[in-house]
């Protein structure tokens, strides 16, 4: 097995397991830290199409009510570079950030596999595109912002994904891509035993440090413009998963919620690299 983004022979064990399938194991490149399954080729677009990603009984609503405020979050951040100009989303899943964003844009399309949300797409008058090649082949439009919101992760072959997408990009165009820190600080700084074994999935096939996700940009045949380091869950967060080994402190101790402490938190995780999320920017 060589490693995908630097063909490094080498590797070394995360996990021996991912929460879904005993058979996986979670490895790491030495040579370049990528994080990726023992095995990549399990799952291809068919179980997305279907909404496999999904827990069984999972419904929309429950979808769209969990990733409200990250669709804000995203906007608010987004919000000055995205004002009158033509954005997709790529992967725009439940269309949160889309419909957020679309007073402020001139055109806001996007592209999803998952079939079921399409009756919903049209409710709200999306413009939804099935694929990447059918918004390549029917897209007549060059877009000035193109992001794409934990979905990289799940891509076998993201560097012939992200070319493909640069070919929909106007010339000062700009991609954002925003994936899962692989030096998690429950990872990597705590070595949190209990989020490991819950945050390591079938389904995401790579993981990326601030490092490597550059790397794949170049490979891309990009350039990168900025990167930045977020932290989506709190410091109530991390406390409840270390002393509890679960989910969800942020909301269970929500008296332990403060903005200045987490804002302090989030300052000193982004400093020494460890937050849980990275966002990346790049252009032609």
């Amino acid at each position: 097995m060589k490693c995908y983004l630097c063909n490094g022979i080498e590797f070394k064990v995360r996990a021996d397991k991912v929460r879904d399938n005993e058979n996986i194991s979670v490895i790491e490149c030495v040579k370049c830290s990528l994080v990726t399954l023992s095995d990549i080729n399990h799952i291809d677009d068919s179980h997305y199409k279907k909404g496999n990603m999904h827990n069984v009984g999972y419904s929309k609503e429950q979808w769209i009510d969990e990733t409200k405020n990250d669709d804000l979050r995203r906007l608010n951040f987004l919000k000055d570079k995205i004002i009158n100009k033509k954005i997709l989303d790529f992967g725009c899943g439940n269309a949160g950030f889309l419909l957020n964003s679309e007073k402020f844009t001139q055109i806001n399309h996007g592209i999803e596999l998952e079939e079921s949300m399409f009756p919903y797409f049209k409710s709200k008058g999306l413009k939804v595109w099935k694929s990447l090649d059918d918004a390549i082949i029917k897209s007549e439009l060059k877009y000035d912002v193109i992001t794409s919101f934990h979905v990289f992760e799940h891509l076998s072959d993201p560097v012939n994904v992200l070319s493909q997408l640069s070919g929909l990009l106007s010339e000062e165009g700009e991609i954002i891509i925003e994936v899962p820190n692989s030096n998690d600080a429950l990872l990597t700084f705590y070595k949190n035993s209990d989020f490991s074994d819950f945050t390591y999935w079938s389904q995401h096939l790579f993981l990326y440090n601030e490092i490597n996700i550059c790397e794949l940009v170049k490979k891309s045949g990009l350039k990168v413009n900025w990167v930045k380091q977020i932290q989506r869950y709190k410091l109530s967060n991390h406390l409840y998963w270390l002393s509890n080994g679960k989910p969800g402190g942020h909301n269970i101790w929500k008296n332990f919620n403060d903005k200045n402490l987490d804002e302090i938190y989030s300052k000193k995780l982004a400093s020494l690299g460890i937050c849980d999320t990275i966002m990346v920017s790049c252009k032609i």
